[in-house]
Protein backbone atom coordinates (compact mmCIF):
# COMPACT_ATOMS: atom_id res chain seq x y z
CA UNK A 1 0.00 0.00 0.00
CA UNK A 2 0.99 3.63 -1.05
CA UNK A 3 2.21 5.72 2.15
CA UNK A 4 -0.52 8.28 2.31
CA UNK A 5 1.73 10.50 3.51
CA UNK A 6 3.17 11.05 0.15
CA UNK A 7 0.64 12.83 -1.76
CA UNK A 8 1.45 15.09 -3.02
CA UNK A 9 4.72 15.93 -1.90
CA UNK A 10 6.83 13.19 -4.07
CA UNK A 11 7.44 13.12 -7.46
CA UNK A 12 7.29 16.63 -9.90
CA UNK A 13 4.62 18.88 -8.57
CA UNK A 14 3.80 22.44 -9.49
CA UNK A 15 2.05 25.33 -6.93
CA UNK A 16 0.16 27.82 -8.07
CA UNK A 17 -3.01 30.07 -6.85
CA UNK A 18 -5.80 28.26 -8.04
CA UNK A 19 -9.74 27.80 -7.21
CA UNK A 20 -10.48 24.21 -5.33
CA UNK A 21 -14.14 23.30 -4.82
CA UNK A 22 -14.62 19.89 -3.07
CA UNK A 23 -17.89 18.25 -1.97
CA UNK A 24 -18.03 15.03 0.22
CA UNK A 25 -19.00 11.84 -1.98
CA UNK A 26 -23.09 10.71 -1.14
CA UNK A 27 -21.33 6.96 -1.88
CA UNK A 28 -18.29 5.72 -3.52
CA UNK A 29 -17.62 6.32 -7.16
CA UNK A 30 -18.77 3.27 -8.99
CA UNK A 31 -16.15 1.82 -12.50
CA UNK A 32 -18.97 3.34 -14.78
CA UNK A 33 -18.55 6.79 -13.19
CA UNK A 34 -15.10 7.02 -13.05
CA UNK A 35 -14.58 5.81 -16.45
CA UNK A 36 -16.43 9.27 -17.38
CA UNK A 37 -14.82 11.40 -15.19
CA UNK A 38 -11.74 9.77 -16.92
CA UNK A 39 -13.22 11.01 -20.42
CA UNK A 40 -14.26 14.30 -19.25
CA UNK A 41 -10.66 14.71 -17.97
CA UNK A 42 -8.61 13.34 -20.53
CA UNK A 43 -10.36 15.64 -23.24
CA UNK A 44 -9.98 18.83 -21.02
CA UNK A 45 -6.47 18.30 -20.74
CA UNK A 46 -6.07 17.08 -24.33
CA UNK A 47 -7.49 20.60 -25.25
CA UNK A 48 -5.32 22.69 -22.40
CA UNK A 49 -2.10 20.86 -23.94
CA UNK A 50 -3.22 21.60 -27.32
CA UNK A 51 -3.60 25.20 -26.67
CA UNK A 52 -0.45 25.86 -24.45
CA UNK A 53 2.23 24.02 -26.87
CA UNK A 54 4.31 26.52 -28.38
CA UNK A 55 5.14 26.32 -32.07
CA UNK A 56 8.97 25.05 -31.66
CA UNK A 57 11.06 24.46 -34.75
CA UNK A 58 8.54 25.95 -37.03
CA UNK A 59 9.92 29.58 -36.19
CA UNK A 60 13.29 28.38 -37.72
CA UNK A 61 11.44 27.02 -40.76
CA UNK A 62 9.12 28.98 -41.78
CA UNK A 63 9.36 32.85 -40.39
CA UNK A 64 6.28 34.23 -42.07
CA UNK A 65 3.89 31.11 -41.34
CA UNK A 66 5.19 31.61 -37.66
CA UNK A 67 4.02 35.01 -37.35
CA UNK A 68 0.91 34.57 -38.64
CA UNK A 69 0.41 31.58 -36.39
CA UNK A 70 1.95 33.38 -33.16
CA UNK A 71 -0.97 36.84 -34.54
CA UNK A 72 -3.53 34.18 -34.12
CA UNK A 73 -2.39 32.88 -31.37
CA UNK A 74 -2.91 36.11 -29.17
CA UNK A 75 -6.26 36.55 -30.78
CA UNK A 76 -7.26 33.49 -29.83
CA UNK A 77 -5.95 33.95 -26.31
CA UNK A 78 -8.15 37.68 -25.64
CA UNK A 79 -10.78 36.01 -26.88
CA UNK A 80 -10.55 33.25 -24.93
CA UNK A 81 -9.65 35.55 -22.07
CA UNK A 82 -12.48 37.92 -22.20
CA UNK A 83 -15.29 34.92 -22.86
CA UNK A 84 -13.69 33.39 -19.51
CA UNK A 85 -14.56 36.52 -17.68
CA UNK A 86 -18.32 36.21 -18.58
CA UNK A 87 -18.45 32.61 -17.85
CA UNK A 88 -16.33 33.21 -14.86
CA UNK A 89 -19.20 36.25 -13.48
CA UNK A 90 -21.61 33.48 -13.93
CA UNK A 91 -20.72 30.89 -12.21
CA UNK A 92 -20.05 30.21 -8.40
CA UNK A 93 -15.78 29.55 -8.97
CA UNK A 94 -14.19 29.85 -4.88
CA UNK A 95 -11.48 32.42 -4.63
CA UNK A 96 -8.02 31.02 -5.69
CA UNK A 97 -5.63 29.54 -2.64
CA UNK A 98 -2.58 28.01 -2.81
CA UNK A 99 -2.32 24.22 -4.38
CA UNK A 100 0.10 21.78 -4.64
CA UNK A 101 -0.91 19.44 -7.46
CA UNK A 102 1.31 16.04 -8.47
CA UNK A 103 -0.10 12.85 -10.30
CA UNK A 104 -0.70 11.16 -6.65
CA UNK A 105 -3.02 14.23 -5.52
CA UNK A 106 -3.55 17.51 -4.86
CA UNK A 107 -2.77 19.51 -1.58
CA UNK A 108 -4.21 23.13 -0.49
CA UNK A 109 -4.88 25.13 2.16
CA UNK A 110 -8.56 26.59 3.46
CA UNK A 111 -10.92 27.45 6.34
CA UNK A 112 -13.57 24.68 5.59
CA UNK A 113 -11.70 21.34 4.45
CA UNK A 114 -13.13 17.81 4.18
CA UNK A 115 -12.30 15.56 7.05
CA UNK A 116 -9.72 12.99 7.41
CA UNK A 117 -10.80 9.70 5.24
CA UNK A 118 -13.69 10.88 3.38
CA UNK A 119 -14.19 10.31 -0.04
CA UNK A 120 -15.02 13.66 -1.85
CA UNK A 121 -15.64 15.12 -5.32
CA UNK A 122 -13.07 18.01 -6.31
CA UNK A 123 -13.16 20.34 -8.93
CA UNK A 124 -9.77 22.16 -9.55
CA UNK A 125 -9.48 25.23 -11.68
CA UNK A 126 -6.11 23.94 -12.95
CA UNK A 127 -5.71 26.40 -16.01
CA UNK A 128 -5.97 30.08 -15.27
CA UNK A 129 -8.88 31.96 -17.78
CA UNK A 130 -10.51 28.65 -18.27
CA UNK A 131 -13.64 28.24 -16.44
CA UNK A 132 -13.56 24.33 -16.63
CA UNK A 133 -12.21 22.66 -13.84
CA UNK A 134 -10.50 19.01 -13.60
CA UNK A 135 -12.69 16.85 -11.67
CA UNK A 136 -11.99 13.88 -9.69
CA UNK A 137 -12.71 12.16 -6.82
CA UNK A 138 -10.24 11.05 -4.21
CA UNK A 139 -9.78 9.98 -0.53
CA UNK A 140 -8.71 12.30 1.87
CA UNK A 141 -5.44 10.90 3.35
CA UNK A 142 -4.54 15.01 5.68
CA UNK A 143 -3.84 13.78 9.35
CA UNK A 144 -5.62 15.32 12.18
CA UNK A 145 -2.74 17.51 12.56
CA UNK A 146 -3.10 18.88 8.94
CA UNK A 147 -6.82 19.41 9.30
CA UNK A 148 -6.72 21.32 12.16
CA UNK A 149 -3.85 23.54 11.01
CA UNK A 150 -5.90 24.45 7.90
CA UNK A 151 -4.24 21.81 5.15
CA UNK A 152 -5.85 19.46 3.00
CA UNK A 153 -4.08 16.17 1.27
CA UNK A 154 -6.60 14.28 -1.02
CA UNK A 155 -5.20 11.22 -3.13
CA UNK A 156 -7.32 10.98 -6.51
CA UNK A 157 -9.12 7.92 -6.78
CA UNK A 158 -9.89 6.05 -10.05
CA UNK A 159 -7.78 8.29 -12.46
CA UNK A 160 -6.77 6.04 -15.24
CA UNK A 161 -3.31 5.84 -16.41
CA UNK A 162 -4.20 7.88 -19.21
CA UNK A 163 -5.95 10.43 -17.62
CA UNK A 164 -2.49 10.43 -14.99
CA UNK A 165 -0.13 10.96 -18.11
CA UNK A 166 -1.61 13.89 -19.29
CA UNK A 167 -2.00 15.48 -16.06
CA UNK A 168 2.17 14.59 -15.35
CA UNK A 169 2.36 16.37 -18.59
CA UNK A 170 0.22 19.30 -17.95
CA UNK A 171 2.34 19.54 -14.35
CA UNK A 172 5.52 19.18 -16.13
CA UNK A 173 4.69 22.29 -18.32
CA UNK A 174 3.88 24.20 -15.22
CA UNK A 175 7.07 22.81 -13.52
CA UNK A 176 8.90 24.28 -16.22
CA UNK A 177 7.21 27.15 -16.86
CA UNK A 178 8.09 27.78 -12.88
CA UNK A 179 11.46 26.88 -13.24
CA UNK A 180 12.30 29.17 -16.07
CA UNK A 181 10.71 32.39 -14.62
CA UNK A 182 12.61 31.41 -11.53
CA UNK A 183 15.84 31.51 -13.88
CA UNK A 184 14.97 35.42 -15.39
CA UNK A 185 14.09 36.72 -12.24
CA UNK A 186 17.47 35.80 -11.13
CA UNK A 187 18.94 36.66 -14.02
CA UNK A 188 17.53 40.01 -13.72
CA UNK A 189 18.58 40.58 -10.44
Amino acid sequence: MEDSQSYPKEGLVFSDNISVKWQVAEKSPDAELLSLVNESNQAFLRAVAAVSVPPGDLAEENAAVFQEISRLDLKINLLLELVSQLVYAQLDIPERTRATISSGGIQWQGEVLPEPGQTVFMQVYIQHGTPKPLCFYGEVVSTLEEHASGEARVRYVGLSEQTRSWLDKLIFRHHRRQVAFKKSVGADA
